[in-house]
């Protein structure tokens, strides 16, 4: 009986031990800060499937772009917003003035910074929107250890958006997110927010943290989600506030009422297009619609075609406004 419980002990350190060491190197690897950013918002993996005629069409209408923000840039110079997180962090924002009601709030992607989503606050721009460009906590000039994945990020957005209704109470408000940007407005999409926010453009998010980091384990490392990821998501809920299960796009769907556009890549790799119709399916209340770039890859719609991929924005938030 004696050496049973012995044993037993044994196993329970060595378990306690693996968890906490195994556990704490993903976290640490996942979402901890790393301030090495890059603006552009293909993963390498994705760029290097490319074929020569994708390649070509998307650093023409890079090369386009680059043009574009400039001439926006300069004739809307960007003024540099802070605030205060409900967690107390300093996070930072650009905006840039028109003369209008209406406003975009444009969320980047993880392990990204807000240089990421100037092209599409230039079309935003052209439209006569007021852009609003947050770097996400945890990147870019924004303060915060741990990267949000979405779930935290939720909390921040809905204060950028009280801090533009408390400067102009007729805002009428459009969230655009990215990747883990559009994972984020799909989240806070599920919150009680208020009736200046119209309509909400989520392009390429994920179902949830935990089905994305499966999916990269899978994919990138050949390594199973038992025990991973369970291991991770006990030293993440203790490091980081919130675990990978908990960061769900799905349940906060089955709450919104925002009508929401949902695009991905036909060709998407990284976020699989698996869970675009799962997103979608998800969101039950209000209006929605849905749409994919066939030959397009990860947070590339935007780049393969850029006519369709912003008529058809602008067309949906038309309707809503």
């Amino acid at each position: 009986m004696g050496k049973l419980l012995i044993i037993l002990l044994i196993t329970i350190l060595l378990t306690v031990l693996l968890t906490v060491s195994i556990g704490t190197f993903f976290v640490m690897f996942a979402i901890k800060r790393k301030d090495e950013f890059s603006a552009v918002i293909l993963p390498e993996a994705e760029k290097e499937k490319l074929n020569e005629k994708r390649k070509t069409i998307i650093k023409e209408n890079k090369d386009k772009f680059e043009i574009y923000t400039e001439e926006f840039t300069r004739k809307h110079p960007a003024e540099i917003r802070n605030i205060r997180s409900y967690d107390g962090l300093k996070l930072t924002a650009e905006l840039h003035k028109a003369d209008s009601h209406r406003y975009a709030v444009l969320i980047h992607g993880y392990k990204g910074n807000r240089s990421q989503m100037r092209n599409i606050a230039a079309v935003y721009g052209t439209w006569g929107y007021n852009t609003l460009l947050p770097d996400n906590r945890a990147h870019g000039e924004s303060e915060g250890k741990w990267i949000g994945m979405g779930w935290l990020d939720k909390e921040d957005i809905v204060l950028w958006i009280e801090t533009i209704i408390n400067r102009d109470p007729e805002a009428e408000i459009i969230l655009h997110g990215i990747s883990m940007g559009g994972a984020a407005v799909m989240m806070a999409s599920g919150l009680d927010l208020p009736c200046n926010v119209k309509a909400i453009i989520e392009d390429c998010g994920y179902t949830s943290a935990w089905d994305i980091f499966k999916d990269e384990l899978k994919a990138l490392y050949h390594l199973p989600s038992f025990p991973i990821l369970y291991m991770y998501s006990v030293m993440s809920r203790c490091l980081a506030g919130y675990s990978p299960k908990t960061a769900s796009s799905l349940k906060m769907l089955e709450k919104s009422k925002v009508p929401m556009l949902f695009i991905h890549g036909g060709d998407d790799n990284f976020v699989g297009t698996y869970m675009l119709s799962e997103n979608f399916k998800a969101k039950i209340y209000g209006n929605k619609e849905i749409f994919t770039i066939e030959d397009a890859g990860h947070g590339e719609a935007y780049l393969r075609d850029p006519e369709e991929y912003f008529k058809r924005i602008h067309s949906f938030i038309e309707k809503q406004l």
